[in-house]
């Protein structure tokens, strides 16, 4: 029961149904799996606690972000593969970022120059 905290930033994008996934930092707990149902949260651990969904995860993928060169790779079947610029875009985009240099600006200030973990979808 993979549960997910977000920043207020994301929460309209969340409940609108554009935001349909997630990157996470590899952590102590195992990766969610597909078929697990992601619970949705801004405000987790405070008073003004929000629910924002439930949706069970159709994928999870790890990802690569390298902040200071602007990449993205992420793993295929037998490699990972680097995205190229309108791919960035696209997944900027679905993450709630209005561009790749938004993107790349905000896991830089959360994470440093590089960041690796989960592209988690649902």
């Amino acid at each position: 029961m993979p549960s997910f905290n977000f920043k207020p930033q994301f929460c309209a994008a969340i409940r609108s149904g554009q935001k349909r996934q997630t990157i996470r930092t590899r952590g102590k707990r195992p990766a969610p799996k597909p078929g697990q149902i992601a619970y949705l949260f801004t405000g987790l651990r405070t008073t003004s606690v929000c629910r924002l969904g439930e949706h069970p995860i159709t994928s999870v993928t790890p990802i690569s972000i390298g902040s200071a060169n602007r990449t993205v790779s992420i793993a295929g079947e037998h490699s990972w593969q680097q995205l190229d610029a309108s791919e960035l875009e696209q997944l900027a985009r679905a993450d709630g970022f209005n561009s790749a240099a938004d993107f790349f600006a905000f896991f830089n200030d959360e994470f440093g120059p590089t960041f690796s973990g989960y592209l988690i979808k649902w």
